[in-house]
């Protein structure tokens, strides 16, 4: 998980202007891990080493997270535990996507159906989170701090060092923030 909204950029917000430091800062961790479950990704930039997956045959594998910048390499494990290695550079990668497609020339050709995998390692993500992201973690965490003073959706409380955890249905989510989030949503996962 990363935390994309700064507590500054939350209080630009009027329902978020006055809310205490440290109880805004749990306010903007929540929302941006919301934001992030609710696409089914990763929005910083970041390393995936091993990451594993199950091909269907075909030529071309959709990553979890995007965009990509880096494909280092693919380790095809065959049904039988054995393991080949395929360089990144012998695929076709877009980027925008996720997508990554064997070359016609020097690669297998096809990620094997299960129970065979594959393993791959590359970096995806924004290395600045685009600024749409940004205010719908900031709307995010007004709704969330809106739903805490009305006491919904509290789903565990401890009194010991305070504390007090809400669920997230994706269904109630602030139509303004679904349709910030929308363009971002990962919907092959």
């Amino acid at each position: 998980m990363s935390t994309f909204l700064t507590v500054e950029r939350a209080r630009e917000l009027p329902a978020l202007a006055q809310v205490a430091e440290g109880y805004l800062a749990h306010l903007v961790a929540a929302a941006c891990e919301a934001a992030e479950r609710y696409c089914k990704r990763r929005f910083a930039l970041t390393t995936y080493t091993g990451e594993a997956y199950r091909g269907d045959g075909g030529a071309t594998l959709f990553l979890r997270n995007f965009p990509v910048t880096e494909l280092q390499s693919v380790i095809i494990v065959e049904a039988d535990g054995s393991e080949s290695e395929v360089d990144g550079a012998d695929f076709v990668v877009e980027a925008a996507t996720g997508s990554i497609t064997f070359r016609a020339a020097g690669a297998p050709g096809a990620f094997p159906p299960p129970p065979a995998s594959a393993r791959v390692t590359y970096t995806a993500g924004f290395a600045t989170v685009p600024e749409t992201l940004v205010e719908a973690a900031a709307h995010l965490a007004a709704w969330l701090h809106g739903r805490a003073a009305r006491e919904e959706g509290v789903s565990s409380e401890r009194l010991g060092d305070y504390a007090k955890t809400f669920a997230v249905d994706a269904a109630a989510l602030p139509g303004v923030v679904r349709s910030l989030l929308a363009p971002y949503r990962n919907v092959r996962v």
